[in-house]
């Protein structure tokens, strides 16, 4: 399967791979069953799931950034056809402890951990695990707690929590003063476009531009573009033709198809003058719709669809710049995903 490079990059915090002016600190993290998404504004997601893909039960622990913040904790069950299916009340069970019932909240199959019942499960993921669900007809759906250790601490060191009393691991007696102060989300003000005339007469010249190709190519390291290349016919999407739209009265964007796997499709997008030098700009390679000033990419980890990792970059006037990401988590059986994992959050204007 192929996932875009916006996403392979955030294993470390990173910034991501285009020309648009982003905050580079973000995070994602895998190890075992559990996975962490932190934003711009510091904000972290952790997300932890069943032993295996035979069940859906995941766990999501949202912290903000900035001192004395609580974590929230909320669960979600959602079975597959086939798989037994909750009946009546969930409870939260830890070692065979009953930690009372699970209170639904907005959302199918979701739940709302109490501040007693979050605590009791932070406890349990970093020293004994024992973590079950259970309903009234006796069935049961354990929790892994495997990975979840290494994935705190990575939210601990993102958010500066390390050796303060607030701290998941390695709690200390550094005040929790000094944990760094949650950032603004960035506005993004987003640039009125024009429409462009159908069968423009113009564009059709400028698509079949040798040179405009030349310039696309050009911003690119490698071959990474397959509708770039030359006619090959092992290459089915070489020389492929170009797409130009009008942004405004200085800049168009140039789309052509770069790669297709078995479940998803990456296009390319270009920023460019009208007309020769045309000043190409790449935004991305890995986009599957441009709509009212936004570039869109969505990628399938799986052809069930069931992790979908998600990006935006939105027209400023000048420029494509990065305004939304959000990772995929990991793949266990829930159509769209389980959970929502931001890596950048802005307000687009």
């Amino acid at each position: 399967m192929r996932f875009p490079l916006i996403f392979a990059l955030l294993v470390l915090a990173c910034p991501v791979a285009t020309r648009a002016a982003a905050p580079p600190k973000r995070l994602y993290f895998q190890h075992h069953d559990w996975v962490v998404a932190c934003d711009n504004t510091l904000t972290c997601r952790a997300a932890g799931y069943a032993p295996d893909d035979g069940s859906t039960l995941s766990v999501l622990l949202t912290r903000n950034g900035g001192p004395a913040q609580a974590i929230q904790g909320r669960l979600s069950l959602q079975p597959e056809e086939g798989q037994p299916q909750p009946k009546g009340a969930l409870h939260l069970r830890i070692q065979r402890q009953d930690l009372g019932v699970l209170a639904p909240a907005k959302g199918e199959g979701t739940h709302s951990l109490n501040p007693a019942q979050t605590s009791a499960l932070l406890s349990a993921l970093v020293r004994d695990g024992g973590i079950i669900v259970t309903d009234a007809a006796g069935h049961r759906w354990p929790l892994s707690d495997k990975g979840a250790a290494a994935v705190l601490l990575k939210m601990d060191e993102y958010q500066g929590r390390l050796g303060t009393p607030g701290a998941v691991m390695r709690k200390g007696s550094t005040p929790e003063s000094n944990v760094p102060a949650a950032l603004p989300v960035p506005v993004v003000r987003k640039a009125a476009t024009l429409d462009s005339p159908p069968d423009d007469p113009a564009f059709a010249r400028l698509a079949a531009s040798p040179a405009l190709r030349a310039a696309l190519r050009a911003t690119l390291k490698d071959n990474s573009c397959e509708g770039l290349l030359e006619t090959d016919a092992e290459v089915p999407l070489s020389n492929a033709p170009l797409q130009i739209q009008r942004l405004d009265a200085q800049h168009v964007l140039v789309t052509v198809p770069c790669w297709r796997a078995a479940y998803n499709t990456g296009d390319g997008y270009w920023v460019a003058r009208p007309q020769a030098p045309f000043q190409a700009q790449w935004v991305t390679s890995d986009a599957i719709d441009y709509a009212d000033g936004q570039i869109i990419a969505a990628q399938k980890g799986r052809g069930l669809a069931d992790c979908i990792s998600q990006a935006t970059w939105t027209w400023n006037g000048t420029a494509f710049v990065a305004t939304s990401e959000v990772a995929a988590g990991l793949c266990r059986g829930v159509p769209g995903g389980t959970w929502e994992l931001p890596t950048l959050v802005t307000e687009v204007r």
